[in-house]
């Protein structure tokens, strides 16, 4: 894997000098970067990458990835709960607000939440939802942070979808679908929330946290066959080798992709 001296230092965001600080997260598809100010202040630096032996090949790949994560970025950027979109930098990498705290995946399953963290993150969900975007990979305990503050942010728009926005014949043709696909977001909201809040769920959220037939397709002929490929090069899972890597954090869950 490449070192962090392969990115620059330091760099001007908003004629502001930033300095690099550490790596946050080196998974298989990217490498995210923190560079912060004198005064404290940080972005991250998203660049996409296929972080396997000989994933350099895929690089152009790896371009229209990082080219279609900021385009969903830029529909949603201006959101409560996202954080805020920078520039793109090369190819393959852009900016966004650095927000302090804490992923799901690092908060420990009592306590550390507020009461009415996932109501708000549900607003959060529903904001983008009205942007026409279905944000799709919300199963990743590490795509949720509650910050210092304790407020529910979003990141990581790699792999989400963004519908057309209108109400042309096209438009309506794919509203019933949009609208199927975003139920599956709502399930891995309560899902998480059982796992954190059991106490506070209503029974109508028990229910959405019920596993859809959809979703048990999914499982089937999609996410268990890639998991067990993914096992046979990555034996412990991808938590321990390359997950938040500068923590060095244990696996926590070997069933988190």
């Amino acid at each position: 894997m490449a070192e962090p001296r392969s990115y620059p230092q330091e760099l001007l965001i908003d004629d502001k000098l930033y300095h690099y600080a550490r790596v946050l997260k080196d998974d298989f598809f990217s490498i995210n970067l923190l560079y912060q100010n004198v005064e404290g202040e940080g972005y991250v630096l998203k660049l996409s990458d296929f972080r396997f032996v000989g994933g350099w090949i895929f690089r152009p790949l790896a371009c229209l990835i990082s080219h279609h994560e900021y385009r969903v970025y830029q529909r949603v950027a201006n959101l409560e709960g996202i954080p805020t979109l920078g520039p793109r930098w090369g190819w393959r990498g852009y900016f966004h607000r650095y927000i302090e705290g804490k992923t799901l995946h690092e908060v420990t399953p009592h306590g550390e939440l507020p009461e009415n963290f996932f109501d708000r993150l549900k607003n959060v969900i529903q904001a983008v939802h009205a942007r026409k975007v279905f944000y799709v990979d919300l199963n990743k305990q590490g795509n949720v942070i509650c910050s210092t503050e304790g407020d529910p942010y979003l990141i990581d728009f790699q792999i989400s979808l963004a519908f057309p926005i209108g109400a042309g014949w096209w438009e309506r043709r794919l509203n019933p679908i949009f609208n199927r696909l975003i139920q599956e977001d709502l399930y891995h909201l309560y899902k998480h929330k059982k796992s954190f809040q059991l106490q506070q769920m209503t029974e109508e959220e028990l229910q959405l946290a019920k596993r859809s037939k959809l979703n048990e397709r999914y499982s089937r002929y999609f996410s268990r066959p890639y998991l067990r490929v993914k096992r046979l090069l990555y034996p412990h899972g991808s938590n321990e080798i390359i997950w938040y890597k500068w923590k060095k954090m244990k696996d926590k869950s070997i069933q988190m992709p």
